[in-house]
């Protein structure tokens, strides 16, 4: 540069050819980046409302899910009452059977 007097006119033109183009460059680039950003918030929102009902169904099945574990719980329980009756269903039958052997027995010692 030349030694010229730092006047208004002199700083004017230095902004206008040095300053103002890289500060449009960036405003142009913030725009682009701008507009991308609303593009990928439009995708992003997007997304989110296909994942609501994903979500819900998620609920209902973690819902179903428990109730059907509530349900084989009670289901255990009842199964395993289930299994003590037969058990101690067979036992009388064992008990009967052998009280029925001891009359035997009894009665040809009787004899």
């Amino acid at each position: 540069m030349v030694d010229e007097p730092l006047t208004l006119g002199s700083l004017t033109r230095f902004h206008r050819e040095m300053i103002a183009p890289d500060f449009q460059r960036v405003l142009r680039t913030l725009e682009r980046l701008d507009s991308r950003i609303e593009q990928v918030h439009g995708k992003v929102d997007g997304l989110a409302g296909r994942f609501e009902p994903l979500e819900n169904d998620y609920r209902l099945l973690a819902d179903a899910v428990r109730e059907v574990e509530g349900r084989l719980g009670a289901m255990e329980g009842r199964i395993d009452k289930l299994a003590v009756r037969a058990e101690l269903e067979a036992l009388r039958d064992r008990v009967s059977a052998l009280q029925e052997q001891i009359h035997d027995l009894e009665r040809r010692v009787a004899d």
